[in-house]
Protein backbone atom coordinates (compact mmCIF):
# COMPACT_ATOMS: atom_id res chain seq x y z
CA UNK A 1 0.00 0.00 0.00
CA UNK A 2 1.26 2.99 -0.80
CA UNK A 3 0.95 6.78 0.62
CA UNK A 4 -1.41 7.60 -1.55
CA UNK A 5 -3.48 4.81 -1.73
CA UNK A 6 -3.78 5.42 1.82
CA UNK A 7 -5.12 8.93 1.48
CA UNK A 8 -8.59 7.07 -0.05
CA UNK A 9 -9.45 5.13 2.75
CA UNK A 10 -12.14 5.15 5.11
CA UNK A 11 -11.99 8.52 6.84
CA UNK A 12 -13.52 6.68 10.06
CA UNK A 13 -10.59 5.08 10.00
CA UNK A 14 -7.70 6.57 8.96
CA UNK A 15 -8.01 10.98 10.16
CA UNK A 16 -5.71 12.44 7.95
CA UNK A 17 -4.19 15.90 6.78
CA UNK A 18 -2.42 16.23 3.45
CA UNK A 19 -0.04 18.89 3.12
CA UNK A 20 1.48 19.82 -0.18
CA UNK A 21 2.06 16.25 -1.30
CA UNK A 22 2.57 15.08 1.87
CA UNK A 23 0.30 12.95 3.99
CA UNK A 24 -0.31 13.07 7.66
CA UNK A 25 -2.01 10.62 9.37
CA UNK A 26 -3.80 9.05 13.06
CA UNK A 27 -5.26 5.35 13.12
CA UNK A 28 -6.09 2.47 14.26
CA UNK A 29 -4.01 -0.11 12.59
CA UNK A 30 -7.14 -2.56 11.15
CA UNK A 31 -4.53 -5.23 9.87
CA UNK A 32 -6.02 -8.26 9.71
CA UNK A 33 -3.47 -11.08 7.98
CA UNK A 34 -0.66 -12.34 10.04
CA UNK A 35 2.28 -10.92 7.52
CA UNK A 36 1.20 -7.71 5.08
CA UNK A 37 3.81 -6.54 1.92
CA UNK A 38 3.33 -2.90 2.12
CA UNK A 39 5.48 -0.42 -0.18
CA UNK A 40 5.96 3.81 -0.11
CA UNK A 41 7.76 6.08 -2.05
CA UNK A 42 7.94 8.60 0.85
CA UNK A 43 9.56 8.61 3.64
CA UNK A 44 7.46 7.46 7.04
CA UNK A 45 8.13 9.07 10.77
CA UNK A 46 6.34 6.92 13.22
CA UNK A 47 4.75 7.35 16.74
CA UNK A 48 3.43 4.16 18.00
CA UNK A 49 0.84 5.22 20.63
CA UNK A 50 -0.45 2.28 21.74
CA UNK A 51 0.05 -1.49 20.71
CA UNK A 52 2.50 -3.39 19.16
CA UNK A 53 4.07 -4.21 14.98
CA UNK A 54 6.85 -6.00 13.96
CA UNK A 55 8.45 -4.34 10.95
CA UNK A 56 11.06 -6.43 8.49
CA UNK A 57 12.94 -5.44 5.67
CA UNK A 58 15.14 -8.17 4.67
CA UNK A 59 17.31 -8.88 7.73
CA UNK A 60 16.57 -6.35 9.68
CA UNK A 61 13.64 -6.20 12.27
CA UNK A 62 12.30 -3.24 14.15
CA UNK A 63 9.54 -3.91 16.99
CA UNK A 64 7.25 -1.14 17.37
CA UNK A 65 6.39 -0.50 20.94
CA UNK A 66 4.23 2.37 22.83
CA UNK A 67 6.36 5.16 22.42
CA UNK A 68 8.90 3.83 20.38
CA UNK A 69 9.85 6.15 17.08
CA UNK A 70 11.59 5.75 13.98
CA UNK A 71 12.20 6.50 10.22
CA UNK A 72 11.41 4.33 7.86
CA UNK A 73 13.31 5.36 4.46
CA UNK A 74 11.41 4.83 0.99
CA UNK A 75 11.33 0.93 0.75
CA UNK A 76 8.93 -1.78 1.01
CA UNK A 77 8.93 -4.08 4.09
CA UNK A 78 6.83 -6.66 5.45
CA UNK A 79 4.89 -5.09 8.50
CA UNK A 80 3.59 -8.46 11.53
CA UNK A 81 1.02 -8.75 14.01
CA UNK A 82 3.05 -9.55 16.99
CA UNK A 83 1.21 -12.85 18.81
CA UNK A 84 0.29 -10.83 21.51
CA UNK A 85 -1.31 -7.96 19.34
CA UNK A 86 -4.00 -6.64 21.08
CA UNK A 87 -4.71 -3.52 18.22
CA UNK A 88 -2.46 -0.75 16.91
CA UNK A 89 -2.69 2.79 17.17
CA UNK A 90 0.21 5.28 15.91
CA UNK A 91 1.02 8.84 14.45
CA UNK A 92 2.56 8.25 10.64
CA UNK A 93 3.72 11.17 8.61
CA UNK A 94 4.51 10.66 4.63
CA UNK A 95 6.51 12.95 3.44
CA UNK A 96 8.64 13.49 0.02
CA UNK A 97 12.21 14.35 0.06
CA UNK A 98 11.81 17.55 -1.11
CA UNK A 99 9.62 18.41 1.56
CA UNK A 100 12.52 16.99 4.09
CA UNK A 101 14.59 18.62 2.10
CA UNK A 102 12.75 21.89 2.44
CA UNK A 103 12.59 22.01 6.52
CA UNK A 104 16.11 20.50 6.35
CA UNK A 105 17.29 23.60 4.48
CA UNK A 106 15.23 26.01 6.99
CA UNK A 107 16.76 25.09 9.81
CA UNK A 108 20.27 24.57 8.60
CA UNK A 109 21.71 27.16 10.29
CA UNK A 110 20.41 25.94 13.46
CA UNK A 111 21.45 21.87 13.23
CA UNK A 112 24.65 20.32 14.98
CA UNK A 113 26.32 19.51 11.79
CA UNK A 114 29.42 19.02 12.71
CA UNK A 115 31.01 15.62 13.20
CA UNK A 116 28.15 13.58 11.89
CA UNK A 117 28.20 10.04 12.10
CA UNK A 118 28.65 7.84 8.46
CA UNK A 119 24.88 6.88 7.33
CA UNK A 120 24.39 3.00 7.41
CA UNK A 121 22.30 1.42 5.18
CA UNK A 122 19.78 0.68 6.93
CA UNK A 123 15.85 1.80 6.34
CA UNK A 124 15.17 2.00 10.05
CA UNK A 125 16.51 4.90 11.39
CA UNK A 126 15.37 4.95 15.23
CA UNK A 127 15.67 8.42 16.90
CA UNK A 128 15.46 9.66 20.87
CA UNK A 129 12.60 11.37 22.66
CA UNK A 130 12.87 13.67 25.61
CA UNK A 131 10.24 15.40 27.18
CA UNK A 132 10.00 18.40 24.52
CA UNK A 133 9.33 16.13 21.83
CA UNK A 134 7.10 13.58 23.61
CA UNK A 135 4.93 16.55 23.88
CA UNK A 136 4.98 18.14 20.58
CA UNK A 137 3.60 14.92 18.87
CA UNK A 138 1.26 14.84 21.60
CA UNK A 139 -0.27 17.98 21.19
CA UNK A 140 -0.60 17.20 17.81
CA UNK A 141 -3.10 14.41 17.83
CA UNK A 142 -5.94 16.46 18.55
CA UNK A 143 -6.09 18.39 15.29
CA UNK A 144 -6.77 14.35 14.59
CA UNK A 145 -10.41 14.38 15.92
CA UNK A 146 -13.18 13.94 14.05
CA UNK A 147 -15.04 16.88 12.89
CA UNK A 148 -11.84 18.63 13.66
CA UNK A 149 -11.26 21.50 10.55
CA UNK A 150 -7.69 23.33 11.10
CA UNK A 151 -5.84 26.07 8.86
CA UNK A 152 -3.14 24.27 7.24
CA UNK A 153 -0.54 26.51 8.18
CA UNK A 154 -1.18 25.76 11.85
CA UNK A 155 -0.13 22.37 11.84
CA UNK A 156 2.24 22.25 9.27
CA UNK A 157 4.11 24.88 11.91
CA UNK A 158 3.46 22.48 14.78
CA UNK A 159 4.73 19.81 12.49
CA UNK A 160 7.99 21.56 11.45
CA UNK A 161 8.19 22.42 15.35
CA UNK A 162 8.48 18.57 16.17
CA UNK A 163 10.60 17.78 13.46
CA UNK A 164 13.06 20.89 14.38
CA UNK A 165 13.21 19.32 18.21
CA UNK A 166 13.89 15.96 17.12
CA UNK A 167 16.89 17.38 14.88
CA UNK A 168 18.32 19.44 17.45
CA UNK A 169 19.03 16.14 19.72
CA UNK A 170 22.85 15.42 19.21
CA UNK A 171 21.56 11.61 19.82
CA UNK A 172 20.19 11.74 16.82
CA UNK A 173 22.84 12.02 14.42
CA UNK A 174 21.61 9.31 12.27
CA UNK A 175 18.40 10.82 11.31
CA UNK A 176 20.25 14.14 10.85
CA UNK A 177 22.84 12.35 8.35
CA UNK A 178 19.99 11.55 6.23
CA UNK A 179 18.41 14.27 5.75
CA UNK A 180 21.76 15.85 5.08
CA UNK A 181 22.35 13.50 2.20
CA UNK A 182 18.43 14.29 0.78
CA UNK A 183 19.78 17.92 1.46
CA UNK A 184 22.75 17.17 -0.95
CA UNK A 185 20.59 15.68 -3.64
CA UNK A 186 22.69 12.42 -3.62
CA UNK A 187 20.60 9.76 -5.00
CA UNK A 188 20.20 6.25 -4.28
CA UNK A 189 22.55 4.28 -6.88
CA UNK A 190 19.67 1.96 -8.55
CA UNK A 191 22.22 -1.11 -7.19
CA UNK A 192 21.48 0.07 -3.50
CA UNK A 193 17.87 0.31 -4.58
CA UNK A 194 17.83 -3.22 -6.34
CA UNK A 195 19.53 -5.19 -3.41
CA UNK A 196 17.54 -3.68 -0.68
CA UNK A 197 14.09 -4.41 -2.61
CA UNK A 198 14.13 -7.25 -5.28
CA UNK A 199 12.52 -9.80 -2.67
CA UNK A 200 9.29 -7.29 -2.77
CA UNK A 201 6.22 -8.07 -5.13
CA UNK A 202 6.80 -4.69 -6.85
CA UNK A 203 6.58 -3.34 -10.42
CA UNK A 204 8.82 -1.36 -12.46
CA UNK A 205 7.39 1.79 -11.81
CA UNK A 206 7.60 1.56 -8.30
CA UNK A 207 11.26 0.52 -7.97
CA UNK A 208 11.44 3.60 -10.10
CA UNK A 209 9.73 5.74 -7.74
CA UNK A 210 11.87 4.06 -4.90
CA UNK A 211 14.89 5.36 -6.90
CA UNK A 212 13.90 9.02 -6.91
CA UNK A 213 13.71 8.67 -10.50
CA UNK A 214 11.50 8.59 -13.80
CA UNK A 215 10.49 5.36 -15.32
CA UNK A 216 12.44 6.32 -18.54
CA UNK A 217 15.42 7.18 -16.32
CA UNK A 218 15.51 4.06 -13.97
CA UNK A 219 15.09 1.89 -17.40
CA UNK A 220 18.26 3.43 -18.82
CA UNK A 221 20.49 3.76 -15.85
CA UNK A 222 19.57 -0.29 -14.72
CA UNK A 223 20.71 -1.47 -18.16
CA UNK A 224 23.61 0.92 -18.16
CA UNK A 225 24.11 -1.09 -14.50
CA UNK A 226 23.16 -4.17 -15.20
CA UNK A 227 23.54 -5.24 -19.10
CA UNK A 228 20.02 -6.53 -18.94
CA UNK A 229 16.13 -5.71 -17.88
CA UNK A 230 14.73 -4.90 -14.60
CA UNK A 231 12.39 -7.91 -15.19
CA UNK A 232 14.94 -10.43 -16.17
CA UNK A 233 17.57 -9.25 -13.30
CA UNK A 234 14.66 -9.41 -10.77
CA UNK A 235 13.79 -12.97 -12.03
CA UNK A 236 17.40 -14.34 -11.71
CA UNK A 237 18.26 -12.21 -8.71
CA UNK A 238 15.22 -14.00 -6.58
CA UNK A 239 15.85 -17.34 -7.93
CA UNK A 240 19.09 -17.24 -6.44
CA UNK A 241 17.83 -16.01 -3.15
CA UNK A 242 15.05 -18.78 -3.61
CA UNK A 243 18.14 -21.39 -4.11
CA UNK A 244 19.80 -20.43 -1.36
CA UNK A 245 16.82 -20.38 0.97
CA UNK A 246 15.39 -24.23 -0.47
CA UNK A 247 19.49 -25.28 0.49
CA UNK A 248 20.22 -23.76 3.97
CA UNK A 249 16.45 -23.48 5.52
CA UNK A 250 13.46 -25.70 6.53
CA UNK A 251 10.85 -22.85 5.28
CA UNK A 252 8.52 -24.49 2.83
CA UNK A 253 8.05 -23.75 -0.97
CA UNK A 254 5.53 -21.30 -0.39
CA UNK A 255 7.32 -19.20 2.27
CA UNK A 256 10.34 -19.02 0.12
CA UNK A 257 8.21 -17.83 -2.70
CA UNK A 258 6.44 -15.08 -1.00
CA UNK A 259 10.14 -14.05 0.86
CA UNK A 260 11.58 -13.99 -3.03
CA UNK A 261 8.70 -11.69 -3.82
CA UNK A 262 7.39 -14.08 -6.62
CA UNK A 263 3.04 -13.29 -6.81
CA UNK A 264 2.13 -16.88 -6.19
CA UNK A 265 3.64 -20.81 -5.63
CA UNK A 266 2.36 -22.19 -9.06
CA UNK A 267 4.17 -19.36 -10.87
CA UNK A 268 7.56 -19.57 -9.09
CA UNK A 269 7.86 -23.01 -9.10
CA UNK A 270 7.50 -22.80 -13.01
CA UNK A 271 10.18 -20.50 -13.12
CA UNK A 272 12.11 -22.31 -10.92
CA UNK A 273 11.81 -25.37 -12.95
CA UNK A 274 12.22 -23.60 -16.49
CA UNK A 275 15.42 -22.28 -14.53
CA UNK A 276 17.50 -25.07 -12.64
CA UNK A 277 15.28 -28.08 -14.18
CA UNK A 278 13.69 -29.28 -11.14
CA UNK A 279 10.38 -28.76 -9.35
CA UNK A 280 11.57 -26.68 -6.19
CA UNK A 281 10.04 -30.06 -4.30
CA UNK A 282 12.51 -31.97 -5.93
CA UNK A 283 15.78 -29.60 -5.66
CA UNK A 284 14.88 -29.58 -1.73
CA UNK A 285 14.65 -33.18 -1.50
CA UNK A 286 18.07 -32.91 -3.42
CA UNK A 287 19.78 -30.22 -1.48
CA UNK A 288 17.66 -30.00 2.21
CA UNK A 289 19.86 -29.28 4.92
CA UNK A 290 21.24 -32.46 6.88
Amino acid sequence: MTSKELYHLDDEIFKKFSIKDNLFVHYNCPQRDKILQLYSDHNQLLFTLSGKKIFHHGDDTFYANPNSTFLLKRSAFLQELPDDYTGFEVLVFYMSDSYLKSIFEEYRPFLPLHNLPELDDTMFIQFEINDHIYSSYQNLLPYFKPNTEIPESILEARFKELIFNILSLPENGQLLAYLNTISDEVKTPIYEVMEANYMYNLKTDDFAKLAQRSLATFKREFEQYYNTTPGKWLTKRRLKKAKLLMETSSKSVGEVAFDCGFVNVSHFSRVFKDHFGVSPVQYRRNHSPR
